[in-house]
């Protein structure tokens, strides 16, 4: 199956299935199951699985659209989710239902949790305190990166606990307490330049699904311009309101590029390799959350107070940016995370890594084919001269 056929397929899917009536219905506490059912019936959760699991082995990059429409359409269901527990326990061998709804857990989610077991003959357990997961109230799985492992946890399972939240959407971001919770699995992805792999995958998917939500806003604004009419002609004959158009449409086009990348350095099926993986992934969550806070400004002001009622698209359009821009790592921890890694290894580390989109660590000197990329003191600082 080509991107295009990709593409095709789950934009008719999403476009004929995502209703005002549902996305209020599922901020109501319902659960979206005849979309659901349909999106797993069309294979879109298993999209990059191997051929033996029911999937086709798409590369991150072909996925991209698919990301891309749960934003643009602001679908509620854990799709871009499920996308990744199936990669990751496919890896692993295993073959989980395409219906399975996915919960996913990382970085600063889990801190908090301690596995203990894990050795030969004794089941690993999982303990603690877990806050805003998203749809794990609805979730058959919760995939959990804790302690240096990737673990898959019954989420309907003995020592599990969901009670239930809500993030600024009104979608599913639930607290969950685990108490010596039995981990199914210990899925081992195995590659190498990703210490914490979920993290990862969850930051660059979302970075993508940011980018479809703030290019829908986009397209509400431009159109709202156009019809309407102010002094006799419409408002977006103004210049000011021209260029502000134009901002947020480079705020768009920066945050796709990010997340283009970002999909492109995560390895696919085959490959046990990823050096670019994390740093991208962290420069795609930074843009497209940063972006999210100038276009989201950018659309309110262009439409005025209308956009603001909840009977106008864009309050379900923005309320998801700033739900998203919080998920799978803000801005400022990604941020930190790379500024830390550079500031650790030192500046002789500085400009080979970031040309080459690696993460230095203090101990590891760069390659010779990075210092022979290297620019002179002169040639950085030319365009400030």
């Amino acid at each position: 199956m080509s991107d295009n056929m990709i593409e095709e397929t789950v934009k008719r899917l999403l476009a004929n299935e995502v209703s005002r009536e549902l996305l209020t219905a599922v901020e109501t506490g319902e659960f979206a199951g005849a979309l659901w059912q349909a999106i797993a019936d069309a294979g879109m959760t298993k999209i990059l699985c191997r051929e033996a699991h029911g999937g086709i082995e798409a590369s991150w990059p072909e996925a991209l659209s698919l990301f891309y429409q749960v934003g643009y359409t602001q679908a509620p269901v854990p799709l871009s989710q499920a996308v990744v527990g199936q990669y990751l326990a496919s890896r692993s061998g295993l073959d989980l239902a395409a219906g399975s709804v996915i919960a996913l857990a990382a970085g600063a989610q889990t801190r908090a949790l301690a596995l203990t077991g894990n050795e030969a003959g004794t089941p690993a357990t999982l303990t603690g305190t877990m806050t805003a997961v998203k749809w794990a109230r609805h979730a058959h799985w919760l995939v959990v990166e804790a302690a240096g492992h990737v673990c898959l946890v019954d989420a309907k399972g003995t020592g599990v606990r969901v009670e239930p939240k809500a993030d600024a959407a009104s979608l599913p971001a639930d607290t969950v307490v685990l108490d010596h919770a039995p981990v199914a699995h210990v899925l081992p992805a195995g590659i190498s330049g990703l210490s914490r792999p979920l993290e990862v995958f969850y930051a660059a998917t979302t970075a993508a699904q940011l980018t479809g939500a703030l290019d829908y806003a986009l397209d509400l604004a431009v159109q709202y311009v156009k019809d309407r009419v102010q002094f006799g002609k419409p408002i977006g004959k103004n210049q000011a309101i021209q260029q502000q158009i134009a901002v947020l449409a480079g705020e768009v086009a920066c945050s796709y590029a990010a997340a283009a990348t970002a999909l492109r350095d995560l390895p696919a099926m085959q490959e046990d390799s990823a050096p670019q993986a994390e740093f991208s992934a962290a420069v795609a969550k930074v843009t497209a959350s940063d972006a999210v806070r100038t276009g989201a400004s950018i659309a309110h002001q262009v439409h005025g107070a209308i956009g603001f009622t909840y009977e106008y698209p864009l309050n379900f359009a923005t309320r998801r940016l700033w739900a998203w821009r919080a998920e799978a790592g803000s801005s400022t921890e990604w941020a930190e995370r790379l500024g830390q890694a550079f500031i650790q290894a030192g500046s002789d580390q500085f400009w080979p890594h970031l040309t080459a989109r690696t993460l230095p660590s203090a101990d590891a000197p760069a390659t010779p084919a990075d210092h022979q990329a290297q620019p002179t003191h002169a040639e950085r600082t030319a365009t400030h001269v």
